[in-house]
Order: structure tokens, then sequence, then C-alpha cells
């Protein structure tokens, strides 16, 4: 049994890292704190159910699909963010707070208020390795989640574009002072952010059931994950993310799923009091 909660927790845990990677990018890269950043997620999953649903598409032909809805939306959020003005977190909060109303309210007028779900019976089917069962949609949300986080690590690491936006994640007045044009940094940034979120719509729409009022709770899972980590840490966003996990997993087995959210909550408060600057993160002066 406990092996296969911990199957449960890795693989669940890897998907909340690719959740919340669009959201940890953009904001380190940008400051701009975007509260509607699980609507988004939520509605990159209704496209997916629609040309599912409706148009008989395949489930893997969906994700470029919302990937290129996702890009057009975010690009014209980033247009939105552009105009605003000091102070940009806060002001941000305002602004992703309305959006994120405007965008419940037109899945709501779109799609209904009617629970969704994506069902793929081969997914819902598992198999067995060395005595432990993991099901394909285990294995496709851990698959493609570690597929993503290899291939975000190769660009920020070993590439000069993913150095320029380290580089604008530490300190973005010094970027700039040393040729980094960080207009373009916050526009990758935001692009980047658009196919993660194009990638885990599809995937949280087979997973859990959607509705429109949903989304809260997949930017509260975000901003816990960014705040477990510390901004611009990629390492420690994979490392909360499978801490969460596995914190949820575990607490589901021995107390219940109504208890899951009061875990991650004193987690929270644990790491902000005794590592506020992130798991792997260190005090700045």
């Amino acid at each position: 049994m406990w092996t296969t909660v911990l199957v449960s927790g890795i693989s669940m845990g890897s998907f909340y890292i690719l959740i919340a990677l669009g959201f940890a990018l953009i904001f380190g890269v940008t400051r701009y704190f975007n509260l509607a950043h699980g609507e988004l997620v939520v509605l990159a999953g209704y496209v997916a159910y629609w040309l599912w649903k409706v148009y008989a598409l395949s489930f893997v032909l969906t994700f470029p699909v919302a990937i290129l809805v996702l890009f057009l939306i975010c690009l014209g959020i980033k247009r939105l963010f552009s105009r605003l003005s000091e102070p940009l977190e806060l002001n941000s909060i305002v602004l992703s707070f309305g959006m994120a109303i405007v965008i419940q309210n037109s899945m709501l007028f779109l799609f209904s208020g009617h629970y969704r779900l994506i069902r793929i019976p081969s997914l819902n089917k598992g198999f067995q390795f060395h005595g432990i069962y993991m099901s394909y949609s285990q294995f496709t949300l851990l698959l493609l989640s570690l597929i993503v986080i290899f291939l975000l690590y190769i660009l920020m690491y070993r590439t000069y574009l993913g150095k320029a936006l380290r580089a604008t994640i530490q300190d973005k007045e010094a970027a700039a002072l040393s040729g980094i044009n960080v207009t373009i940094m916050g526009t990758f940034a935001f692009c980047l952010g658009a196919v993660l979120i194009g990638l885990a719509g599809p995937l949280y729409g087979c997973t859990h059931y959607l509705y429109p009022s949903t989304g809260h709770e997949v930017t509260l899972l975000a901003i816990t994950i960014t705040i477990f980590a510390g901004v611009g840490r990629l390492s420690g966003i994979i490392l909360a993310g499978w801490i969460l996990g596995l914190a949820e997993s575990f607490t589901v087995i021995l107390c219940g799923s109504s208890w899951r959210e009061m875990v991650t909550a004193v987690l929270l408060l644990i790491l902000l009091t005794f590592k506020p600057y992130g798991i792997l993160g260190n005090e700045e002066r």
C-alpha cells in the first residue's frame, strides 16, 4: 500500500510542478502576480474537453490547440500588465483578480456550470513494475512532467537565453544595465508560461473535474509551491511539488481527503516561520 501511495504522491507532485512552473516563471521575470493563473489552466482544460467531446479530436492533438489558444490569451494579458505602474505586484494583483472573474464568468457562459471530465478509458488501466502498481494516467503525468522539467532545465542552465532569464529574475535593473532586454525577457516568459499552461490544462481535465470556479484552487496551489521554492529556483519548485504531492497522498490515506488542504496550509505556515526565503533559499541582505 505504501509504495502505491508513494507513486501516487510523486506523480501528483510532478503534475503540481508543471502547474506551478508557468506562474513562478512569469512572476520571477516580470514581478506580475497573476491571480488568474488557475483560471487559465482550467480554460485550457475546457478547450481540450471541447475539442475531444464535440469534434472527437484525439486527446494528444488537443495539446497544440490548447497551447495556441493560451499563447494568444497570454500575449493579450501581457499587454494589459505592461500598462501598469508601480507598485507592479500590488497593481497586478488587482488587475488579475478582475481578469479571473471575467474568465470565470466567460467559462460559465460558454460551458455552463456542469462538472466535466475528459474520460480516456485507456488511462484508467495500469501496469505493475517490480510489484508496484501504476495507472497509465499517473505514468502520463509523471513522464510528461519530467520531460518538461528536463527541457526547462536545459533551457535555463545551458543556453544564453536561459542565463538572461535567470539574470532578470535575480536582479532586473542589473540585467538591464548589462545589456539584457528585460522587456523581451518578459514577453518570452509569458510565451513560455503559455506553453506550460497549455500542457497542464488538458492533463488537469483528465485528472480533475472541470467547472468554472475551480481555478482559485489551482492558483493557490501555484502560489504555495512558488513560496515553498523561493522565486527563481527551479530545483526548489521540483522539491516543493514532490513534498506537497507526497504530503497530500499520505494525508488522504491516514486521515481522509478532507484534511488535505489543512496539511498544505500547515506546511506553508511552518516554512514561512523557519525558512521564509524558500526551502533552498538564503537570507538576502
